[in-house]
């Protein structure tokens, strides 16, 4: 779980935030001190956006996470795109670059 919250930059307080719990639930469960219950392993599923499954995979071998990340950067490489795009295209002389 800690693994595909860091890949969406998610921090223990704001996945807590997403799912209604507590912060203190989450670290608990990343370090295997608490097992969540079938409904917050529902929320918590639904708020990375996986698969229950993945959760009890090796993220090293996880092809969900990999895939994750795999998108993570290709949003964050096409957002940076656009951006210098948006920037180029005000400050010079209007034409859009192809």
């Amino acid at each position: 779980m800690k693994h595909f919250r860091e890949v969406l930059n998610l921090s223990q307080m704001e996945l807590a935030d997403r799912i209604g719990c507590s912060p203190t639930l989450i670290g608990k469960i990343e370090t295997m001190k608490r097992f969540p219950s079938a409904d917050s392993l529902n929320r918590i599923v639904k708020a990375l956006e996986i698969a229950p499954s993945d959760l009890f995979l090796d993220t090293d071998a996880s092809e969900a996470a990999r895939s994750m990340a795999f998108q993570q950067e290709r949003k964050s490489q096409l957002k940076s795109e656009v951006n210098k795009a948006i920037d180029e295209f005000f400050s010079g002389d209007g034409e859009l670059p192809l």
